[in-house]
This record gives C-alpha cells, sequence and structure tokens, in this order.
C-alpha cells in the first residue's frame, strides 16, 4: 500500500498527515476536523489558542462514542431479529410439513371446509338438542303447574258448588 501525504490547515495552524489511506480519504478527515473547528468558533466567545480544536476533538469523540453505543444497540437488535427469524423458519418448516402432510393424506381444500361446516353444523345440532332438553324439562315444570292450578281450581269449583247447595 502507498503512504499519502496531505497538508491541511485548522485554525489558521498548518498540519501535515502521512497515511495509508487515500488522499480523498484523509482530505473528508481534514474538511470534518475543519467543521468541527468552525462549530465551536462560531458558537464560542472569544475561544482562542488550541481551545477550539480541543473542543471540537471531543465533539467527535462524543459522535464516535455514541455511534459506537448505537451500533452496538443495533448488534443487539440485529441478533433479537436473527432469532425471530430462525423461530419463524422453523414454524415455516413446521407448517409445510403439516402441508405436506394434508397433501399426501389428499385432503383438499374443500374437504377441509366440508368438515369443518359439518364440525360446525354438529356443534349447533348438539346446542339445538341441549335447548330441547331445557325446553323439555321446562314444559314438564309448566304442566306440573298446570296440573296443580287445575287441582286448585276443581278444588275452589267443589267448595263454590258446596257453597250454592247449602246456601
Amino acid at each position: 500500500m502507498s503512504v499519502n501525504k496531505v497538508t491541511f490547515t485548522v485554525n489558521s495552524r498548518q498540519y501535515t498527515v502521512v497515511a495509508d489511506e487515500s488522499v480523498e480519504y484523509l482530505e473528508q478527515l481534514c474538511a470534518h476536523i475543519n467543521e468541527k473547528v468552525e462549530n465551536v468558533l462560531r458558537e464560542g466567545q472569544n475561544i482562542m489558542g488550541e481551545r477550539p480544536i480541543v473542543l471540537a476533538a471531543l465533539n467527535i469523540c462524543d459522535e464516535y462514542y455514541k455511534e459506537i453505543a448505537a451500533g452496538k444497540a443495533n448488534k443487539s437488535q440485529i441478533k433479537e431479529l436473527e432469532e425471530q427469524k430462525k423461530q419463524l423458519n422453523h414454524k415455516l418448516r413446521e407448517l409445510e410439513k403439516e402441508l405436506e402432510k394434508a397433501e399426501s393424506d389428499q385432503i383438499s381444500i374443500d374437504e377441509t371446509a366440508m368438515k369443518a361446516e359439518v364440525s360446525s353444523v354438529h356443534e349447533e345440532l348438539d346446542d339445538a338438542n341441549n335447548k330441547i332438553k331445557f325446553l323439555e324439562g321446562h314444559i314438564k315444570t309448566l304442566e306440573k303447574k298446570l296440573e296443580e292450578e287445575k287441582t286448585r281450581y276443581d278444588m275452589r269449583e267443589l267448595e263454590f258448588l258446596d257453597m250454592i247447595d247449602k246456601g
């Protein structure tokens, strides 16, 4: 790899950098540093000497560490998503096996729908039978009450006729 040399100015001072990276990349870094120093100078009041460079370096370090933290959070989220993907792939394989089994058993969609409908009709029939049993029980109760009332009526009628005959 070739060694590249770039000279740049920060806060009215010239610096020379020698590195393996490309000239374009080094110029990009220098431009970023200059931008950060200019931001510090714009926001600060009477900042002189090396202080703007130090403050710019602190800002760059702050950005760097926040990016590292965000990267760790992203890696954690990626790990969680990969685990979810693994679980979903497992479920997909299970569903594919179920589908293959259903196809091998030659169960068509129509047959499955028909079985569901028959099951639903059986449930409705069971509900209807339960209602019929309930209503039959209720009818027997009402018939007993009717018999009791009829007996009471007959007894009162006899009492009434006795009163008329005595009367």
